[in-house]
């Protein structure tokens, strides 16, 4: 059963932007069980545990071949900060 995002945060809603910030949002959602993920949301408001943290970054490395920290989500926890630092890795991986 997915709960909504509106029984954890409290802040407006704001629509993840481009398609790195969707993807996570997307699967943060998903693996927490929540309706939607916002980009100013944390992942600490949400529920996030560091079981989830694993989970969520394993399924962005199956998902999109991105390789992801879970200590990331715990230093990075607002969403559209968490998908810039993933993003920001992946580009420096790319060039080596």
């Amino acid at each position: 059963m997915t709960e909504s995002r509106e029984q954890f945060v409290d802040n407006v809603f704001a629509e993840p932007e481009g398609d790195g910030e969707q993807a996570v949002a997307g699967v943060i959602a998903e693996v927490l069980g929540i309706d939607r993920v916002g980009r100013t949301d944390s992942f600490y408001d949400l529920g996030g545990t560091s079981l989830a943290a694993i989970k969520i970054c394993a399924r962005l490395e199956h998902e999109r071949g991105w390789r992801v920290d879970p200590a990331w989500l715990f230093t990075s926890d607002v969403v559209a900060d968490f998908a810039r630092k993933v993003q920001s890795e992946a580009a420096l991986a790319a060039e080596t």
